[in-house]
């Protein structure tokens, strides 16, 4: 048993170089679903996703889960309908204090001034079979904060979500992909049940629940990159990041380096 989780940002059109990484134009995304449709993958949810590594329930031997990171306004206006077209759920993680506004925290890598989702887009997700998540409060580097910062980004954009949604949030996504022990423990005593990483690879049977791998999908993946992406679960495609990491974790354990 193994599943890709698919890691997308914004489902739009980059409006310049600096964002261009994370805009994955919906013409794209569309071409992935009829990818995944074609090479006889089964999209399925994050919290079967859960069940699955869990040994609750058997998972189908092509299956994949989608996520957004983020919550820019456009996973509702372009994501949604596509979504809905191919009949596939998916998770959306949420910065929870900026609902109804922009994401001024990438202002300093150079991107576009992009809305937020809204508090009503929220719940029209919610109720279009999409899982809202927690992407924290404010989007920060928890892996890097104190431990009194990291316990209330997570829990008060839980409470925020839960208040919006009216129903529990259980699943949650590490901003950056920033994470370590401390963080990982808050993100379980706040009550959530699952959280996805940035770390590649497949999830297997056994998989730590609290840091579920990802595939990121770039806005320059050609079809055939995102093919193998699709089937590795890697980050780059070729995979020369993870075949250096993979060499260097083999030379340790020899005790070469």
């Amino acid at each position: 048993m193994s599943v890709t989780i698919l890691m997308y940002h914004m489902i739009a059109t980059p409006e310049n170089a600096a964002e261009a990484r994370f805009c994955r134009t919906p013409e794209m995304f569309r071409k992935d679903l009829e990818q995944i449709r074609v090479t006889g993958y089964q999209v399925i949810s994050l919290a079967t996703v859960l069940d699955g590594i869990a040994g609750r329930v058997e998972l189908p031997d092509k299956a994949v889960a989608i996520t957004f990171d983020d919550g820019v306004a456009c996973s509702y206006e372009n994501a949604l309908p596509i979504l809905q077209e191919f009949g596939c759920p998916a998770s959306v993680f949420v910065v929870s204090s900026l609902a109804g506004g922009y994401n001024d925290w990438c202002g300093v890598f150079g991107f576009s001034r992009r809305r937020m989702l809204t508090n009503c887009e929220i719940r029209a997700l919610a109720e279009s079979s999409v899982d809202i998540g927690s992407h924290t409060a404010n989007h920060l580097w928890l892996g890097k904060i104190d431990k009194t910062v990291v316990t209330k980004e997570v829990r008060d954009s839980k409470a925020v979500l839960e208040d919006i949604l009216g129903r529990e949030v259980p699943h949650f996504a590490y901003p950056f992909g920033s994470w370590n022990p401390m963080v990982r423990n808050a993100v379980i005593e706040a009550g959530y049940m699952g959280a996805c990483s940035t770390m590649s690879g497949k999830n297997l049977g056994g998989t730590d629940p609290y840091l579920l791998r990802r595939s990121e999908i770039k806005g320059s993946d050609a079809p055939w990159q995102f093919r193998l992406k699709l089937k590795f679960a890697t980050n780059e495609m070729p995979p020369i990041s993870d075949a250096r990491c993979l060499a260097r974790q083999t030379l340790k354990k020899m005790g070469l380096i």
